[in-house]
């Protein structure tokens, strides 16, 4: 086993491979990254505390099982949000959407997907990578499970899309077409979601959605007001005056958090960014428009294992989320077996499921008081639930 190696972070980016048997030789099987999608605001480095409970929770495993697939854990902050960037990468005249947020989370997880393949290519000494397909695990939270479903749903279209152009391409002889498309979109399984308290259908029916929807219709200009208001804020508080408000506003949370909010506060483009993507959330995210396999609900014209596995993680109380839309949501795509109450430390399994016997996502409601914001006090519970699920996953 090779020595450990510390992860790799920034303020706008996470990554750490684990269960690394390279310099044992014993390097074999498929690689599986996990890909996390955070939530609005955007910074990846609130979740940072998560990332390394999840580490030693997967590592516990790791040592007790030969078999254990090599882990690339991966996550990077939203479009607009990252805060280490130069000035000239910063285009202050555009503020991304959710739309912009899902093209660019899909070119990231591509970005990802070559450069662990490259990795594992170099390690098994092989002269190209073809036979090397990484499985993907995405983890979502709030927003970001519905990036990760939308990631879903274009990871088929794209997947059939594919299949058809390789078919044209070998009936026509067009092998130099076939080949950029592969290099442009790398081949990997898509196989499992894992959403944290999920905000995938209604987001303007929530407590805050109401809110904030209200908000929106007298101040249509409310990103900009606000952004105004945090510059000049942070621009005569000083530093130690500016993070004594941050934690007593946030209810004193740990000190990483209080130094990741001020950095999003005092970054030029952050809380305008967060506010004109909500605006896109509460104008994008409504009705379920997703076809039964992207839910991994089987149909008879689609294998079981054909479909992407998912596990839905729901609050109790959310704040982004209504008591009637997720029931609503339950009962539409999790009906038959009933609601897995609780979601204790274990994995995700006797959820709700819907489809045919067997398929659909499991749905797990929380009774344990876990916030939506989970990643403020709340990483280690949710690290252990997130491993188990992970642990059911690649067993």
């Amino acid at each position: 086993m090779s020595p450990e190696i510390d992860p790799h972070m920034t303020p706008d980016s996470f990554f750490h491979t684990l269960c690394d048997k390279k310099s044992s030789g014993s390097l074999s099987g498929s690689p599986v990254i996990i890909y996390f999608i955070s939530g609005n605001p955007g910074l990846i480095s609130y979740y940072y505390p998560f990332f390394t409970h999840l580490i030693e929770k997967l590592k516990a495993r790791s040592s007790e099982d030969d078999a254990c697939p090599r882990f690339h854990l991966y996550g990077h902050s939203l479009a607009g949000f990252e805060v280490s960037s130069s000035p000239s990468d910063n285009n202050t005249s555009h503020y991304h959407d959710l739309e912009d947020q899902i093209r660019f989370v899909q070119r990231k997880l591509d970005d990802c997907v070559n450069s662990v393949v490259a990795s594992e290519t170099s390690a098994l000494n092989h002269a190209n990578d073809d036979t090397i397909r990484p499985r993907v695990i995405l983890i979502g939270h709030s927003v970001g499970t519905y990036i990760a479903m939308e990631l879903i749903r274009r990871h088929r279209e794209r997947c059939s899309a594919s299949a058809s152009t390789s078919t044209s391409a070998s009936t026509s002889s067009s092998s130099s077409f076939s080949s950029s498309t592969d290099r442009n979109h790398p081949a990997f399984t898509l196989t499992s979601g894992i959403l944290l308290f999920p905000t995938v259908v209604d987001i303007a029916k929530s407590p805050s959605g109401r809110k904030l929807t209200t908000l929106l219709t007298i101040l249509p200009h409310l990103a900009l007001i606000a952004s105004l208001f945090a510059r000049v804020l942070t621009t005569l508080l000083p530093a130690f005056l500016l993070r004594t408000i941050v934690r007593l506003a946030m209810g004193s949370p740990p000190p990483d958090a209080v130094d990741t909010t001020c950095r999003f506060l005092t970054s030029k483009r952050g809380v305008r960014q967060a506010l004109h993507m909500a605006a896109s959330e509460m104008y994008t995210i409504n009705s379920d428009e997703w076809a039964d396999e992207v839910w991994g609900i089987a149909s008879t014209s689609k294998k079981k294992e054909e479909l992407t596995r998912l596990f839905f993680y729901y609050g109790r109380g959310d704040h982004w989320v209504a008591e009637e839309t997720r029931e609503e949501i339950i009962a539409l795509r999790g009906s038959g077996n009933g609601t897995t109450k609780g979601g204790g430390g274990g994995g995700g399994g006797g959820g709700a499921k819907g489809g045919d016997e067997g398929s659909g996502p499991t749905m797990v409601v929380c009774e344990e008081g876990v916030p939506h914001a989970f990643c403020l006090r709340h990483s280690e519970v949710m690290a252990e639930k997130v491993a188990g699920m992970v642990r059911e996953i690649v067993r």
